[in-house]
């Protein structure tokens, strides 16, 4: 907090209160009311006492806060901020008393100091609670933002490394894959390597992005999926049940790749038995499924679904969905509406 016109007139405002609420209460009984000179002159002194005291009782705090702030001890700054507080309001108001003594309303010098230093009193501790209450509000919220700022960042630069990759295995098998296919089938080879090429160009073209569009996700999952199906043939079958509502709606990119690679690398896909994959959607979900049919041992740190589930809480504060019974396994995640 700062000195300043906004301040100062607050101040005044408040000096003009309690002229007006006596006075009010007054005619409401029908007492006596003072003349309205001497009204007038009472305002004019409860106005100046008041913005003399709180200014003087601020400028005290303003001080304190930068020579004795909180963090260096809190005892020594309570008894300090007492101290000079009450003994700047309790000397502004005996100065004030004997300057404005002749227009003030003829009263007992002894009685009105001992009155407005009472009134000095309950001013500065009513003044050094709100100014102080102010005070920690704005370095709580301060702080509060602070820590989401760190938070969010420290996410940000996950989601950051997660964009700009794809997972090593799966190039190092797709690169394997290629190779034995140039011996054996060239047209297939080069069919291989389009589909490769298809995937890294999604990866390049949107790795800056937090979301896109559905349907240019579904583009990338059947590229993905050509690439699987060369590796793995009839073995693993792929399904697709999209509504087109929300094929304009949002999506983390890769979230779908994640998905389907973590159903191929978890389950056992063999001739006698497929392994069976399904993408669809449902309500503002879009729900991968697959047969379960768990690998007994399977190198797995769940990196995957960690690094989908921070990023969802990132951009929309919503949690994926994990559902598994004895015959499937899926995991729904939330559309996200594009502006």
């Amino acid at each position: 907090m700062k000195l300043n016109r906004t301040l100062l007139l607050l101040f005044a405002g408040a000096g003009m209160l309690p002229p007006l609420i006596f006075r009010a209460i007054a005619w409401y009984h029908g007492g006596p009311m003072a003349s309205w000179p001497s009204f007038g002159k009472t305002m004019l002194i409860s106005v100046i006492t008041t913005v003399a005291i709180s200014c003087g009782v601020v400028s005290v705090m303003i001080w304190l806060q930068k020579a004795h702030p909180w963090r260096e001890g809190v005892l020594k700054r309570i008894v300090l901020e007492s101290t000079l507080t009450t003994l700047t309001a309790c000397t502004l108001i005996v100065a004030l008393t004997l300057i404005l003594l002749p227009i003030a309303p003829q009263e007992n010098l002894r009685t009105a100091l001992f009155n407005y230093l009472i009134v000095a009193v309950i001013m500065n501790f009513v003044l050094v609670a709100l100014t102080e209450g102010i005070f920690f509000f704005r370095q709580w919220r301060n702080s509060a933002v602070e820590a989401e700022r760190f938070k969010k960042e420290s996410i940000r630069a996950q989601l950051e490394s997660l964009k700009n990759q794809v997972n090593p295995h799966f190039l190092f098998n797709s690169l394997n894959t290629l190779s034995s296919l140039i011996d054996r089938d060239q047209e297939l080879s080069k069919e291989f390597l389009d589909d490769l090429a298809t995937v890294y160009r999604y990866v390049l073209q949107y790795k800056n992005e937090e979301v896109v569009p559905v349907q240019a996700e579904l583009d990338f999952i059947h590229a993905f999926i050509q690439l699987l199906k060369k590796r793995h043939g009839d073995r693993v079958a792929f399904h697709f049940n999209v509504s087109p509502a929300i094929l304009q709606q949002g999506i983390p990119p890769m979230t779908l790749q994640l998905l389907v690679e973590n159903a191929v690398k978890h389950n056992i896909a063999s001739s006698r038995k497929p392994l069976k994959v399904e993408v669809f959607s449902r309500e503002e979900t879009l729900v991968v499924r697959n047969n379960l049919q768990r690998k007994k041992k399977v190198s797995s740190n769940g990196v995957g679904l960690r690094n989908i589930q921070r990023r969802y809480q990132y951009l929309v504060e919503k949690n994926i969905e994990i559902n598994e019974s004895d015959q499937y396994y899926e995991v729904r995640v939330p559309i996200i509406p594009l502006a």
